[in-house]
């Protein structure tokens, strides 16, 4: 007899209507069956359930990515815009800000222990899969759920007490050297700056994530923080996307755009914008600003093509007093100096808007950042345009001296002192352990250096030089009014005053302008027992480029025991080495006398 089954659903369970014979035995059967599938649907639903809880786990102090306000993540520019993604993707910006798990996490997490002399707490790191654990004296477990930085070192982020609040960890890794330093230890700060842990939701949403909401509520104690991406993504530098994905899914309206070359009226172009307005899509991060009362709750309101000023107002040093952040700095004495020199350059890396607005060729010209920069068509390492990494970013506004620029430069051509920016952009900007490029693009005069502190462009190459030696060339060669010099600087050579007498950020350019020159080997040595751990490692790392001291142990972070001993190991090398011919005088008791007149500037801390 024929057999058959309907198998029907029944509020959510499975009934089986049978009819037939032997239907006490398909009953069965199918009863088996039914019964399998079940116990399989709750147990691939069980598993399940499990992975959205161990995922739900390990990103729930993360800032939750939201798609509201227009935003729809860098997901949606894919498909239109491949190579454009795939050039972002390269970049340091994608990965600024990143969950901390899985292979994007170059520190190892291996059962290290750490002791941190801020607190006096032990941490002990490990991975549990995907997932970074710090196990900490006196506290327990902490998870470590974020990170931010990935070109040259790895900070970390536990998660806090308050909503989804993230708290500094107090270790850095650093790629280059391969190993665990303190967080303070990795800025500029002083013995006498009182750091305190940093709270990511107050101060690294503003600038790096996409459309970063710190979400506190009225106390400023609690803190919801939302983003529409981690990291510096498509819609941080062209707004929000959703009218331009909504707009273009019309094939045609796509073909004719292209066709055309008009500009697409529902997104931002930076290159297509007015000089200044494009430059403010990069000053929104680089750039040190006054955020308006309210962004720690509600965010801020710029958006790409927007003013800058209507939104968050560049700080420039002659407008501090009349700012909307002025009771904030006034309470705070190190601002100005940990921030800009005395004549108002900017002195910090990643505020290179603010030089850029003190330049006469951006505010006389049509310069803008992307004058020099792409996002797309560049080395991801400093992000220079194709074609830009030499003279031709200067040449191709400065056309007459590009026909000759040795004739301009009175250097030989291909030096490094015939090179534009070494002259109008030096390196007296300071951060990521490291001297970097001002973006003040000025001309050399000993007597604006002098006035403001900083490190002379000519003197950073002619360190051996003094201060009065480039004087007379300038006078010579192109005009420049002469300044007043003091006996020092007419008698002692510019390395030598700006270790000796130097404040911090001066002693710390010197330092790593000392690179390669035998000249300033004794001056580097010096440095290593200065108070400023981060100038004790711009100095070993310099001297061990100078023949005779690349094996010198030395421990920028030891014990002042260690450290003396490596100096006077250090001393003894320096007895040892041969005249080259151009060393500069150098006495213990001369060295003495000058730094006697150091500028020790209380609580410096150069917060790039």
């Amino acid at each position: 007899m024929e057999l058959v089954l309907f198998c029907v659903l029944v509020g959510g369970a499975a009934v089986l209507l049978v009819r037939g014979a032997r239907a006490a035995a398909a009953v069965a059967l199918a009863a088996a069956l039914v019964a399998g599938s079940a116990a399989a649907a709750v147990a691939w639903r069980a598993r399940d359930d499990a992975r959205r809880a161990a995922v739900a786990a390990a990103r729930a102090p993360l800032p939750a990515p939201v798609a509201d306000r227009g935003y729809v993540s860098s997901d949606s520019c894919r498909a239109c815009h491949p190579s454009e993604y795939a050039s972002w993707h390269r970049s340091f910006h994608r990965t600024m800000t990143q969950p901390a798990r899985g292979a994007a996490v170059r520190a190892p997490f291996a059962g290290e222990t750490l002791r941190s002399d801020d607190d006096g707490r032990t941490y002990r790191l490990r991975r549990d899969g995907d997932t970074l654990w710090a196990d900490i004296s006196g506290v327990g477990a902490r998870r470590v759920p974020m990170m931010t930085g990935s070109h040259h070192m790895e900070a970390f982020w536990l998660a806090g007490a308050r909503g989804n609040q993230l708290v500094e960890f107090p270790f850095t890794w650093l790629f280059d050297d391969a190993r665990w330093v303190p967080r303070r230890d990795v800025f500029l700060v002083g013995t006498e700056y009182s750091k305190q842990p940093s709270t990511w939701n107050r101060i690294c949403v503003e600038c790096h994530v996409t459309g970063g909401v710190p979400g506190y509520d009225a106390k400023l104690t609690v803190p919801q923080s939302r983003v529409a991406e981690l990291g510096i993504a498509c819609e941080a530098c062209h707004g929000p996307a959703a009218a331009h994905v909504a707009a273009n899914r019309n094939p045609f309206r796509r073909w004719s755009l292209h066709d055309s070359g008009a500009a697409d009226a529902t997104i931002v172009n930076p290159a297509r914008l007015p000089p200044p307005r494009s430059a403010e899509v990069c000053g929104q991060c680089h750039g040190i600003a006054c955020p308006p009362d309210g962004w720690l709750q509600h965010g801020l309101g710029f958006r790409p093509g927007d003013a800058l000023a209507d939104g968050k107002p560049i700080l420039r040093l002659a407008s501090l007093g009349a700012s909307d952040c002025r009771a904030q700095i006034a309470a705070d004495a190190s601002f100005a100096p940990s921030r800009y020199w005395k004549d108002g350059m900017v002195r910090v890396s990643g505020r290179e808007y603010n030089g850029l607005v003190e330049s006469r060729c951006f505010s006389g010209g049509a310069l803008a950042c992307v004058s020099c920069h792409s996002m797309h068509d560049s080395d991801p390492n400093w992000q220079l345009a194709r074609g830009k990494d030499g003279d031709s970013a200067c040449t191709q506004c400065h056309a007459t001296i590009g026909k000759n620029v040795a004739a301009h430069t009175h250097h030989a051509p291909g030096s490094t002192g015939s090179r534009c920016y070494n002259c109008h952009m030096p390196e007296t900007t300071w951060g990521l352990l490291r001297a970097m490029r001002s973006h003040q693009i000025t001309v050399p005069r000993v007597q604006d250096d002098v006035g403001a502190g900083r490190p002379n462009a000519c003197n950073l190459c002619h360190l051996d030089r003094t201060l009065a030696w480039t004087a007379d060339a300038l006078v010579r060669l192109w005009g420049t009014p002469a300044p007043t010099l003091d006996a020092d600087q007419r008698g002692t050579a510019a390395g030598a005053l700006y270790i000796a007498r130097g404040e911090a950020g001066v002693r710390a350019i010197a330092a790593y302008a000392a690179a390669g020159k035998s000249a300033m080997a004794p001056f580097l040595v010096e440095l290593l027992d200065d108070d400023y751990s981060a100038i004790r490692y711009t100095a070993i790392r310099s001297l061990r480029t100078i023949p005779g001291f690349a094996d010198l142990a030395y421990d920028y972070v030891g014990s002042e025991e260690s450290r003396w001993a490596a100096q006077r190991e250090a001393r003894a090398r320096l007895a040892r080495q041969p005249d080259d011919g151009i060393q500069i005088p150098y006495s213990r008791g001369e060295f003495e006398r000058l730094a006697a007149q150091r500028d020790e500037t209380d609580q410096m801390f150069l917060a790039e």
